[in-house]
């Protein structure tokens, strides 16, 4: 998945969550969320990541390979952990939850993910798309729209703006 849809799909997620629990979406959450939804792919030096890691994309690469262990729940789990640890905040939250997806929707790619390296290499999947064609394209755009109505009909944007205000 390229990192435009991965973001957008991350934050209907997200938005769902904060719609489903007491989670805000402030924009600590979702800037939390954006970050989370793009470092799993800081294994592919040409990722929007990748190409913005001054150098640390490619020796994970050459460690891991692409889709190794930045794609594993046990990776997910550690840094989700570390995190609750030094942070609740709600960018922290954010963070771990877009990670989490991130792997969710790779999942759904005809690549798969190792989802329980390095105990298992094997790649788990359920192929409904392959990154940059047109089912991956029509998963963006219906995300985008789920997005806005979602954001519209729980007023999440208005939390969203509120969160805004508070840092002017």
């Amino acid at each position: 998945m390229r990192y435009h849809s991965h973001i957008v799909t991350s934050l209907l997620l997200g938005a769902t969550a904060a719609a489903q629990t007491p989670l805000s979406f402030t924009v600590s959450y979702t800037a939390g969320i954006v970050v989370g939804s793009l470092i799993p792919d800081i294994d592919e030096p040409t990722s929007y990541i990748g190409r913005r890691s001054f150098g640390v994309s490619n020796k994970v690469k050459e460690a891991f390979g692409h889709r190794g262990m930045t794609h594993s729940l046990v990776m997910w789990g550690i840094i989700a952990l570390v995190i609750s640890w030094e942070s609740s905040s709600l960018f922290a939250v954010g963070f771990a939850l877009g990670y989490l997806f991130h792997i969710l929707e790779d999942f759904f790619s005809v690549q798969g993910v190792p989802l329980f390296w390095p105990f298992i290499s094997k790649r788990f999947k359920i192929p409904l798309y392959r990154t940059g064609n047109i089912v991956e394209k029509a998963l963006f755009y219906a995300a985008l729209v789920l997005l806005i109505y979602l954001g519209i009909k729980e007023q999440l944007f208005s939390e969203w703006w509120r969160s805004l205000a508070l840092f002017w």
